[in-house]
Parts: C-alpha cells; sequence; structure tokens
C-alpha cells in the first residue's frame, strides 16, 4: 500500500531522525532478521521471576516456555512443555506430564525438578519479584512468601509503635493509627483475641493494657516465624509444587483457582535453571546471551541495549518445525515519531501500539492498521500517605474533575472507553458495580472545600509522574490543565525514564502517578488483587481490612460459604449472591466470587479512590502485509470471531511471505 501524503510529510520531516536510526540498525552486527518488531522500552531484566513488563513478556514468552501456552488463533490453553496434565475432582491437585522432547538450548532435559525450583525461587521472601503473590494460592506458598516479612514488622515496627502511640497519640485517633500503620496486613490469620481485636476497637488499648497486648503479638510474631519455617521445609520439596519424578510436576493448591492454567502460561511460572542461576559469579546477569539457557522456541543471540535483541530458532525446541523464522530483532523504541517512520521505512513489520497521537485518523485509514478492545486499563495511583492526598475527599475531588469522555473523544480518537471503574467490560460473568467517579465539577469543589481547600486555596503543589511517552505527556497535560481550571490547583507533570520511574514507584518517590495494567487473565482477580494490603503492585500505599476480606473471599468462596455470619457482614445485600438451593456449589461459587469482587470494585470507586481510572484501551498497531499467523481477532468458544483482549501473539506462530511491504 502506499503511505498517505501526510505519512510522507512526516516521515520526511523526520529524515534525519529517520537516517540516524536506520544507520545504527546496519552498524556493528548481523543484517536485519527476517522479522523486525519495535518492543517500546528497553527491557529491565530477562529473568522470568524479575520481569512485569509488556516489552520483557514478549521476549521471555519467546525464549522460554510454561507448562501450557496459547493458542495464537483462540488464546486457549494448549499444552507447552506439558504435553499433558490431570486436575482432581475437587480443583485442589494439578498432575503435569513433562515431554520426553523437552530440552533447554544447551540440549539438557527440561525436568518437573526445574519448575519446582523456578517457583520456589519466585517466592523467595527476598527475592523480590513483584509476581509472587500469583502462586499464593498453592499450599504454603503465602507462609514461604511473606510471613517472615510479617513476623519482622509486627516485632520491629508495629509493636513499638503502638507502644508510642499510647504514650504520646490521641487516643480517638486509633482508627486512623491502626490503618497507617497497616496492622491488618501484618496480623496473622491466627492472631490471638487481644491483637486481632485492635482491629476493631474505636480506641487505643490503655496504659495497663499494653503489656498483655504487646504479649499477644509478640506471640503471634512466633506463630508466623514457626509457620514460616515450616512451609520454607516443606514448599517446593513435598507441598505446593514438588516433581514426583524428572517428568511429574505435582501441583497443590488451597482452594480450587478458576484460572489456574492461564497462570502456568504466564512468565513468572516459566522455569529457569537451577544449575545456572545459582551461580554466584553471574547471579545478575544470567539472563544477558554470553551465559542464558532457555528452554523456548527461541534462543537469545545478543542484545545490544538502546539498539536491537536479536532471537534465534532454537535448535533444541520441542516443537522446533512449527517455527518459521529463523531470526528476529526486537527494537527497543520509545518514541512515537521514530517507531511509526520505522515502520513506514519497512525497517519493521509490526509496531504494536506506539505513534503519534496527531496522526490517528489518517492511521486508521490504512489497510495494514488493527484496533480492538483491550483487557487494559490506564489509571493513575495516588500516594496515599502524602497529605493531602491522604484524605480520601481530596482523591475524590481530583478524579471527578476529569473529563473522561472528553479524553477519549478528542485526545486519544481510538474508540477508547471512558474508564470508571478499574475492571474492563467484557470479564466473564462480572458486572461493575455502581462508580462515583463520573465527570462533576460541582462536587468536585464541594470536596475540596470540605478537605479545607476552598477553590483550591491553601493546596500545595503537587508532581504527577509519567514514564517517558509523547501520549502520557499529552494526556498528563490535559489532567493537569482540567485541574488548574476546574480546582484551582497546581499540579506539574514531569517524566522519566522507564527505570528511573519504576524505582520512583517502588519507593514511593511521587504524589501522583501514571500507570496501566494488563490483564493477566480473563478473572476480574487479575485487576482487584493489585490492590490488597501490602501487595507487590500496590504503590498507593492504601489498605483497607474489607478490600482485603473480599479478596480473600472471592479466592475461597467455599469456605466462605461455610462462615454464612462473616459473608452476611462483607455482602449485606445477599440478592447478590444467594441462589436457589436448586442451584449447583460451582454456581453458588461463582456468585460468592462475582459479588466480592463487585463490593471490592465498589470500593475503590465509589469510597477510598487510591487510583483513578481514566480509560480502557484498544489494542492497536500496524502490521505489515506479508506477516503471516497474526490473529488480531480470536475465535471465541462459541465460534464468533473478537478481539484479541491481550494483544498476545506468540512469536513462534509468525511468518513472513515475500511481497509487499507497508
Amino acid at each position: 500500500r502506499m503511505i498517505d501524503r501526510a505519512l510522507w510529510g512526516l516521515l520526511l520531516g523526520l529524515g534525519i531522525a529517520v537516517g540516524a536510526i536506520l544507520l545504527s540498525l546496519s552498524a556493528g552486527r548481523p543484517e536485519p532478521a527476517t522479522f523486525r518488531f519495535v518492543n517500546g522500552t528497553e527491557p529491565r531484566t530477562l529473568d522470568p521471576a524479575r520481569m512485569t513488563g509488556a516489552p520483557e513478556g514478549r521476549i521471555a514468552n519467546a525464549i522460554f516456555e510454561g507448562l501450557t501456552t496459547r493458542d495464537p488463533a483462540t488464546l486457549g490453553i494448549a499444552p507447552g512443555t506439558a504435553e499433558r496434565w490431570e486436575i482432581s475432582p475437587d480443583g485442589t491437585r494439578y498432575t503435569f506430564f513433562l515431554r520426553a522432547s523437552a530440552r533447554w538450548s544447551d540440549g539438557s532435559p527440561v525436568t518437573a525438578h526445574d519448575f519446582a525450583f523456578a517457583w520456589r525461587r519466585l517466592l523467595e521472601p527476598d527475592g523480590g519479584s513483584e509476581y509472587a503473590y500469583i502462586l499464593h494460592a498453592l499450599r504454603d506458598a503465602e507462609a514461604f512468601n511473606v510471613f517472615p516479612a510479617r513476623a519482622d514488622t509486627l516485632a520491629g515496627r508495629v509493636a513499638p509503635a503502638l507502644e508510642r502511640f499510647v504514650a504520646e497519640g490521641d487516643p480517638h485517633a486509633w482508627p486512623e493509627f491502626v490503618a497507617a500503620i497497616g496492622l491488618t496486613e501484618w496480623l496473622s490469620a491466627s492472631a490471638e483475641s487481644e491483637a486481632r481485636g485492635l482491629l476493631h476497637a474505636e480506641h487505643a488499648p490503655s496504659e495497663e493494657q499494653v503489656p498483655q497486648v504487646l504479649q499477644a503479638l509478640a506471640r503471634d510474631a512466633a506463630r508466623l516465624r514457626e509457620a514460616a519455617a515450616g512451609a520454607a521445609s516443606r514448599f517446593g520439596v513435598s507441598s505446593g509444587v514438588f516433581a514426583r519424578d524428572a517428568r511429574t510436576l505435582v501441583v497443590e493448591l488451597e482452594r480450587p483457582v478458576p484460572y489456574f492454567l492461564e497462570l502456568t502460561s504466564f512468565f513468572p511460572t516459566f522455569p529457569v535453571k537451577r544449575e545456572l542461576v545459582s551461580r554466584p559469579a553471574i547471579a545478575n546477569r544470567w539472563y544477558l546471551p554470553e551465559h542464558i539457557v532457555g528452554n523456548g522456541a527461541f534462543r537469545l543471540r545478543d542484545w545490544i541495549v538502546g539498539d536491537v535483541i536479536r532471537l534465534e530458532r532454537s535448535e533444541t525446541y520441542w516443537n522446533r518445525e512449527a517455527d518459521a523464522l529463523d531470526a528476529i530483532d526486537a527494537l527497543p523504541v520509545e518514541s512515537a515519531h521514530a517507531a511509526l517512520n520505522l515502520y513506514l521505512s519497512g525497517a519493521v513489520q509490526w509496531l504494536p501500539g506506539l505513534y503519534p497521537a496527531e496522526l490517528v485518523d489518517e492511521l486508521r485509514a490504512r489497510d495494514d492498521f488493527y484496533s480492538g478492545a483491550g483487557m487494559i486499563v490506564y489509571f493513575y495511583r495516588f500516594n496515599t500517605n502524602k497529605p493531602p492526598l491522604d484524605d480520601p475527599r481530596v482523591r475524590h475531588a481530583l478524579a471527578l474533575a476529569v473529563d473522561r469522555q472528553s479524553i477519549v473523544r478528542d485526545v486519544l480518537r481510538l474508540g477508547q472507553l471512558p474508564a470508571h471503574h478499574l475492571v474492563p467490560p467484557g470479564m466473564p460473568g462480572y458486572r461493575p458495580p455502581e462508580s462515583e467517579l463520573h465527570f462533576d465539577v460541582d462536587r468536585a469543589r464541594e470536596l475540596l472545600a470540605e478537605a479545607g481547600f476552598p477553590d483550591g486555596r491553601g493546596f500545595p503543589t503537587l508532581g504527577l509522574l509519567f514514564n517517558t511517552s509523547e501520549m502520557h505527556k499529552q494526556l498528563a497535560e490535559v489532567v493537569v490543565d482540567g485541574w488548574r481550571k476546574h480546582l484551582g490547583i497546581d499540579v506539574r507533570a514531569y517524566n522519566q525514564e522507564w527505570q528511573a520511574y519504576l524505582a520512583s514507584v517502588n519507593r514511593g518517590d511521587f504524589d501522583i502517578a501514571r500507570a496501566g495494567w494488563i490483564g493477566d487473565y480473563r478473572d476480574p482477580n487479575t485487576f482487584l488483587d493489585l490492590f490488597v494490603s501490602g501487595g507487590g503492585n500496590n504503590q498507593t500505599g492504601w489498605g483497607d481490612p474489607r478490600y482485603d476480606a473480599l479478596i480473600e473471599v472471592a479466592g475461597d468462596p467455599d469456605r466462605a460459604l461455610r462462615e454464612p455470619s462473616r459473608l452476611q457482614a462483607l455482602l449485606p445485600d445477599e440478592r447478590s449472591w444467594q441462589l436457589p438451593a436448586s442451584a449447583t456449589a460451582a454456581e453458588r461459587n461463582q456468585a460468592v466470587r462475582m459479588a466480592s469482587f463487585r463490593e471490592a470494585e465498589r470500593l475503590l470507586v465509589s469510597e477510598a479512590f487510591p487510583v483513578m481510572p481514566l480509560y480502557f484501551y484498544v489494542v492497536s498497531g500496524l502490521v505489515a502485509p506479508s506477516v503471516r499467523g497474526f490473529h488480531a481477532e480470536v475465535a471465541l468458544p462459541d465460534g464468533r470471531m473478537g478481539p484479541n483482549l491481550q494483544d498476545l501473539h506468540p512469536l513462534w506462530a509468525l511468518a513472513v511471505s515475500t511481497g509487499a511491504q507497508p
């Protein structure tokens, strides 16, 4: 297809930049691969247990493989390194049978022991994995992963803080103190009555009660340490996940997880080779080309930072005959203009969702442009530890003063949906709650005045952090301009490169920060469990025991149904989960799950406001006509075609034919 005149103008206008890029692509390395694509920001790591982003995930899915994988034409679960599996009738025990032909790229066999080791490594208490929580449903996993930190915090932080508060604090501010120190997060489920009673008390304990309470906290910390030690001796060896033999992996769950087979196709659960990652000399660089050993369809040949990641077909992959591509180049490009020019010049054949906003209309008219609904939400997170954002009225006011409809209509212009919830539409069986996030300037001003800032007077200057991107910049400018116009407050948008941005967010060095989340599996849990107290991806500082309890109930509805008084306290509207006596156990469990998710999301979008959803993405991009095996739409279980919600395109499924370029 001929390049439109407007796009030619842009290409010529940025000719120097394009020439420089193309020159760099040809300097100091082999000829470009048959298939090349823009991968966005530079990966932070290629360690499956430490990565979090889509750029890392695309590469990990090429050089590693999980027990299961995805059918590129349907996104359904397909056998991966495991050729088959068995599930117990109660859904709590999975037995995976690995292929005899599964090999690492060094030719050695992939074993069940490799998976057991990798999953234990993901959950190591000091490992720092942001995705460790996805395996907490495994027996002993949560105790192994988080109980040591909970015990240390109870003894080293909570107990001393309680003593200071009783001696110096305002007794009537006890509920705020409990929330501020995250007491709910650190108490174990088996906490003694003296300690657990602290959560619901309206006033602080008296000085006479303090020794008794401190002793209860100490006993609870000791129990946590004992449970953690027991879990550490068993998990990965005889419980949770373990190898029955070299080709048989057993997984034990505390409760059924409906989406578990999707998790086993997700990069945190990929295997790593113990002999490699355990070598002290290369502990932090085992994933570099000169060391890495993978079990996927491709191997990592080169990683030239700022230039290219070169993947080459693995000769040891069990299904190597299905690989049509001998080599792939992933280019780390963050500039939308540079990325588009690479595509238009034929330097890349796939450009996923990175192009100048001002050219959206021209791009949508092209035959090689694709667009569809995505399971992705774009939001701003508030740092609730920093005044005045510690006041939910302020957070609510900021969220109300944003015209989401105008943003998607006038700024984004690709069919994105305004987000008044966190969970994207289209989740099977889920109905979102009513939201208090609709555009309402008058109510926003009232809330800000109630919080002590009438007409914005006295409101401090805040910062809005985003990772470097022209689109993020444009959107941030629109939002802060609206806050200035509608509320009379000054918020300054600023950017950081990806690695610096991640570091700032992870250490809480921000006021408001841009964020996005791609659903890891098709269930509301993938979005809502982000904000449990102390969760690895909850960088807001917010936590609520009610929210945590609701996510817990959704994770084990069968147990919740056996505790009707607790369930009724959490979900007082029994109509949302009570079913006729004729309903099956599975139907009752599903009703409780969805009602719990709905109430949890209601807390986020109608009461607490730790985050401010802005819009739901569309999955879009440009793909050359010469690329085969790329499915912008996938076949749904009912036979209809639907959008590729997760924008998953396994590289092993792609091929390039000779013919038309962009």
